[in-house]
């Protein structure tokens, strides 16, 4: 039968060894600067430091090496922005009239023909007296 045709694997005890060994040597970390162990006879630093560091890349986020203008990423976000945009626009536009509207109503802004008797009425009106005016160009803030 086929089966006996082929021979089964047995994993040889000396190449597994190696293997690991091999892999060990790949992971191990040196310390910086600890190529050279001996220097006239005499050893000068440690091939191991206690102080190991690892020595991976760090990457804050991924980013890719080139972005092609004629790519599927670029294609996607300009479909994206053509799709969403206006709708987001008109959105935006809505949430902002409903923002001011709601300001305006309940803060009504009304133009004084003279603003030092105004401030006055407002303070008789409130029964304040101390009051701090900051007049403005075109208007004026009043601070307790």
């Amino acid at each position: 039968s086929f089966l006996r045709a082929v021979p089964a694997y047995i994993p040889s005890a000396p190449l597994d060894i190696g293997m690991f060994l091999a892999t060990a040597r790949r992971f191990a970390q040196r310390a910086p600067g600890s190529n050279s162990v001996l220097t006239a006879g005499r050893i000068t630093r440690a091939p191991l430091a206690p102080s190991m560091q690892r020595s991976f890349a760090a990457v804050s986020f991924p980013k890719p090496l080139s972005i092609r203008m004629d790519g599927l990423f670029v294609k996607c976000f300009i479909a994206a922005v053509l799709y969403f945009g206006p709708q987001d626009v008109i959105f935006l536009l809505g949430l902002g009239w409903i923002w001011h509207t709601k300001a305006a109503t309940v803060s009504p802004k009304s133009q004084q023909a003279d603003a030092e008797a105004a401030v006055e009425a407002f303070k008789a009106k409130k029964g304040l007296e101390d009051v701090k005016v900051s007049k403005g160009s075109r208007t004026w803030h009043l601070e307790l």
